[in-house]
């Protein structure tokens, strides 16, 4: 499976390119948002895992602007704001998974799991 990971934090991403590589999956990270819609414009991508917090423009907003090039595309939040709204939203958007920082490696292979099935 190819997954694009965007987050802004270091040690975020280098577990997740760490833990969903040595699951097999086809990994790439990036920081920021407009850098995830250019990789999706370039190519498609199985699965985004996107920091709901970031510079520039937010996850939500990668989201949506993410589904007007790939409408199928699954998505799992990443979110150190666990408050109702976030998760509100995030559910009215259609978000496949939701991870809680901080979460495990275990955390983060059965998120990505249920979100792709």
């Amino acid at each position: 499976m190819r997954i694009l990971v965007v987050d802004d934090e270091a040690p975020i991403m280098a577990l997740c390119l760490k833990i969903l590589g040595r699951l097999g999956h086809e990994v790439e990270g990036v920081t920021r948002g407009e850098e995830a819609l250019s990789k999706l414009a370039s190519g498609p991508v199985d699965l985004l895992v996107v920091d709901y917090k970031m510079p520039g423009i937010n996850g939500f907003e990668v989201v949506r602007r993410a589904r007007g090039i790939h409408p199928n595309l699954k998505v799992v939040l990443i979110t150190g704001h666990g408050t109702r709204e976030v998760m509100g939203e995030a559910l009215d958007g259609g978000i496949n998974g939701i991870l809680v920082k901080p979460f495990t490696p275990d955390e983060l292979a059965s998120t990505i799991s249920a979100a792709v099935e």
